[in-house]
């Protein structure tokens, strides 16, 4: 039967025709399509949302003034935004496992579109925290909901490559928002608006349409996808089955039997310390490199640069990590890369060598993101994954995301220097990095 054939299948020997279909099929071609069909949506999605999260950087180069913020309170501001994150981040993935992410993703992105908008109208620290507070509800679930979506759709054994494809997502908004939010911090005094409130106001719209356009364009599993074949479909599924990993014996695991595994609460810690690089390499990034002599005239431009290293790195990583099948020893490595460019950032008093800390750290950070979550993808139970993804999730953001900016605040804040805040993040990645070995290869061996 070829790809395109849509003849019934014969219901004197099902069995036998489908194992045909599958024979026919072309996986490679089918996995790139699907990639083709939902990625470009998936990455845009993350990209306004990194670039709502990662504008207050920029923004706070007037911002913190006018609003009389000292530099622990604009960490707290960081901060808060995952503590409310986190709160919501179970509930959001066990919706989108119930409802589909039709609903769940775009109803994300238009709510923090809006709140990102209303960041414009605050007036003092209280109403500051109260945003960003909302912005992390607004957003909770995007991260896991996206990984626990891509697992619906992609085998296994291609997994942690589209992981990296949207993980690009996070270092492209970046150097998105590095470019983009220079030019709209030009239009200060325009209408007699402050420039970081125009930066709010133009990039929170972007997430309201992608929202808008996802309700319509999105499908929610293979079996719903119009634009696959039957044959593709049975293909997949197929795929998809065959990957899911049962339980030491054999019977699928529940949520409260798996999470009563000791390892499953190690990878969580390992986890907390993935978080809290992706949540601080750029909230002082262009801070850093501005101290060290970079005008602002060109920090657009300048900051771009460690994002860029960090899509090249995650790139040869990931592929790695797919052609060996290997997963835990790569996410191992990768945050060590990030442990020790942060270490160089804290050291660094020249703005060749803060940027190349910042690079290493880019290439840990994102690398040890994508190759991370292809370890409970892989080796947890079709039927526990949403639930224990939002839990691991959770767990990093109110540790890695609320926690340990405020410790890094404290630091600068007693060091009188911005960049000695990073070995905060440095000693974390490497005592995470502990717990994801161990944790890992335990689950590894029990799949």
């Amino acid at each position: 039967m070829s790809l395109s054939s849509q003849s019934p299948i014969a219901p004197s020997a099902p069995g036998v025709a489908a194992l045909a279909d599958a024979a026919d099929v072309d996986g490679t071609r089918v996995v790139s399509r699907v990639g083709r069909r939902l990625m470009w949506y998936l990455i845009a999605l993350y990209v306004v949302s990194v670039l709502d999260r990662g504008n207050l950087s920029f923004a706070s180069f007037s911002m913190n003034k006018e609003l009389g913020l000292t530099p622990q309170m604009y960490a707290v501001g960081v901060g808060i935004l995952f503590l409310g994150y986190s709160l919501f981040e179970v509930p959001s993935n066990l919706a989108l496992a119930r409802f589909g992410a039709r609903i769940t993703l775009t109803r994300i992105a238009m709510l923090f579109g809006l709140v990102t908008m209303s960041m414009a109208f605050v007036t003092g620290p209280r109403s500051f925290y109260t945003v960003r507070a909302l912005l992390g509800i607004a957003e909770a679930g995007l991260t896991p909901g996206v990984f626990l979506f891509l697992s619906y759709w992609i085998p296994q054994q291609h997994r942690a490559r589209y992981n990296a494809m949207f993980s690009y997502s996070i270092p492209a908004a970046y150097v998105v928002s590095s470019l983009v939010s220079g030019a709209i911090m030009q239009l200060d005094g325009a209408w007699g608006v402050p420039g970081w409130k125009w930066l709010f106001l133009l990039e929170g719209l972007p997430a309201v349409m992608l929202g808008i356009f996802g309700a319509f364009y999105l499908t929610d599993r293979p079996h719903q996808a119009k634009w696959l074949s039957s044959d593709e479909k049975r293909w997949l599924a197929k795929q998809l089955e065959s990957g899911d990993a049962p339980s030491a014996h054999g019977v699928p695991e529940g949520v409260v039997t798996l999470l009563r595994r000791p390892e499953m609460w190690v990878l969580t810690l390992g986890y907390v310390g993935i978080f809290s690089g992706n949540a601080t390499v750029g909230a002082w990034l262009p801070q850093i490199l501005h101290h060290t002599g970079v005008p602002l005239s060109i920090i657009g431009f300048v900051t771009a640069l460690p994002p860029l290293a960090g899509i090249v790195g995650m790139t040869f990583l990931s592929r790695r990590s797919d052609r060996s099948k290997e997963r835990v020893l790569h996410t191992v490595a990768a945050m060590l890369i990030a442990a020790a460019g942060y270490t160089t950032v804290a050291m660094s008093g020249t703005l060749a060598v803060a940027l190349f800390g910042f690079a290493l750290a880019n290439i840990g950070v994102y690398a040890s993101l994508a190759i991370f979550w292809s370890i409970p993808q892989t080796y947890l139970p079709a039927r526990a994954k949403p639930a224990v993804i939002a839990i691991i999730s959770s767990f990093g953001a109110i540790l890695g995301g609320w926690v340990v900016p405020m410790m890094i605040g404290r630091v600068q804040q007693q060091a009188h220097s911005l960049a000695a805040g990073m070995i905060v993040v440095a000693i974390l990645f490497v005592l995470s990095s502990v717990c994801v070995f161990f944790a890992g290869r335990r689950l590894a061996s029990h799949a």
